[in-house]
């Protein structure tokens, strides 16, 4: 039998374009203007007469990356199942991205390398490549020309309530507050979010708090890209566990993005800057295109230190009119890339939250409890790999999905957020990923491979 989360998260990953909105607020607020705070407003926009973000950056320069994002000068990627929501919100969006110089990027032309052996290409491995602020200002566009839809630049300090709803925002703009009154608002604040203290603030008790220490590093640069250049446009190397305490590189990616340039990223544990390009030599041939190059800008460094989960579906008693989307939620290991693709699910789960003719002055417990479905796919996803141990099923599976394309295509289905975990688990899948490497049903096999990308 289906898993029901299997059953809610393909209803919630739906490409139908959403119809017959009922208007619930006269105004809605978005705290926060990222990709998360832009896609909860453009679902406002069916379901407000007026939609109000509050950002601190403003609306940003064209192709910057803004302050309040510290990762946005790092690899990004759009996963499939990310795509498949913005387009869906967005009609047109992919078309117009594409002819303003993103990238499409083949199955033929997308390479994953797990250590010195390719996995098979498999058709589901197709996918649209750009810099995040390239990006950011296509979605921020299409947002701001919606009608009833506005930004306003000022950073937000707090919540109001009345008995048990939020009924105003408190934001600041240089050295004024301003109290307003909301119908209903969206915490898109990111991963910093303050909302446990704006609960508390409240009386109300703020959402449990679960963390796991990570401890990743990036570095990430950008090269002009040759016109010549006929090989993959998106390349993912990957290291076995096996190799953690010897090499200093752990993984690495490489994707053709707009402004014919390579956006290039290392996963490392102790390299530099100065020897960033030494060690993508060394990589395979994709690698060694990338950086062939001349450098554009510096090689930019990230670190993660943990994956976070806010817990709002287990809180019992929480304020009405308010929810939360994106990293004010949950943010993952980046390596997975799903932090702008979860955020579009999560669009999805207030599409379908606000159109069930849910009643405004109660919990959204429908709303969170859609959304875990969402952030317990992407969090099994990403901390698999920082964990010990899996279920011996679904590493026979990840072993498989090296060599066999109809394995291949069910793993990479789940990790770029276009089916559940839970389907790796399916009886004839493990049964063939079995076959595959010639592993009876009581040995489990002995290569190790780390989280498919």
């Amino acid at each position: 039998m289906p898993d029901p989360s299997a059953r809610i998260f393909e209803r919630l990953s739906t490409v139908e374009v959403p119809t017959g909105a009922q208007r619930h607020f006269a105004v809605a607020h978005v705290l926060g203007g990222g990709v998360a705070g832009l896609l909860a407003a453009r679902v406002l926009a069916d379901h407000a007469d007026r939609v109000v973000i509050i950002e601190p950056d403003g609306a940003g320069s064209a192709g910057e990356v803004r302050p309040g994002v510290p990762q946005g000068s790092q690899a990004h990627a759009l996963l499939p199942g990310g795509q498949r929501q913005i387009e869906r919100f967005y009609p047109g969006l992919v078309a117009e991205a594409l002819g303003a110089g993103a990238v499409w990027c083949e199955p033929d032309r997308f390479v994953d390398h797990v250590d010195d052996v390719t996995q098979v290409v498999t058709p589901n491995a197709a996918v649209m490549s750009s810099t995040r602020p390239f990006l950011e200002r296509l979605i921020r566009r299409r947002t701001l020309a919606l009608p009833n839809v506005r930004l306003v630049g000022g950073k937000a300090t707090g919540l109001q309530y009345y008995g048990d709803e939020v009924v105003g925002v408190r934001y600041r703009t240089g050295g004024a507050e301003t109290v307003t009154g909301t119908d209903f608002v969206v915490d898109a604040t990111g991963r910093s979010s303050r909302i446990g203290d704006w609960l508390g603030e409240g009386g109300w008790a703020a959402p449990p708090l679960e963390r796991l220490r990570v401890d990743i590093r990036y570095l990430t640069a950008r090269f002009e890209r040759s016109a010549g250049w006929t090989g993959p446009l998106t390349g993912i190397y990957r290291r076995s566990p096996r190799y953690a305490p010897v090499e200093p590189l752990r993984g690495a990616a490489a994707t053709a993005v707009e402004g014919r340039r390579w956006s290039v990223m290392v996963h490392h544990t102790g390299i530099t800057a100065a020897d960033f390009v030494e060690h993508c030599r060394a990589l395979p041939p994709i690698f060694r295109e990338a950086v062939s190059g001349p450098v554009v800008g510096e090689v930019v460094p990230y670190r993660h230190p943990d994956n976070r989960w806010r817990h709002f579906e287990s809180v019992q008693r929480f304020p009405a009119r308010l929810v939360a989307v994106g990293d004010a939620v949950a943010s993952f290991n980046p390596v997975h890339g799903q932090g702008m693709s979860s955020a579009a699910l999560h669009a999805s789960c207030l599409s379908e939250f606000l159109r069930s003719g849910p009643d405004p002055g109660r919990h959204a417990r429908e709303f969170f409890e859609l959304q875990k479905v969402v952030v317990e796919a992407a969090w099994t996803t990403s901390s698999s790999g920082d964990r010990a141990g899996r279920r011996s099923e679904v590493q026979q599976v990840l072993t498989a999905a090296v060599r066999d394309v109809r394995v291949g295509t069910a793993v990479r289905a789940v990790t770029f957020l276009t089916a559940h975990p839970s389907t790796l688990a399916d009886p004839a899948l493990v049964a063939r990923a079995m076959r595959v490497n010639g592993t009876r049903a009581n040995r489990s096999p002995r290569l190790e491979i780390p989280d498919a990308t």
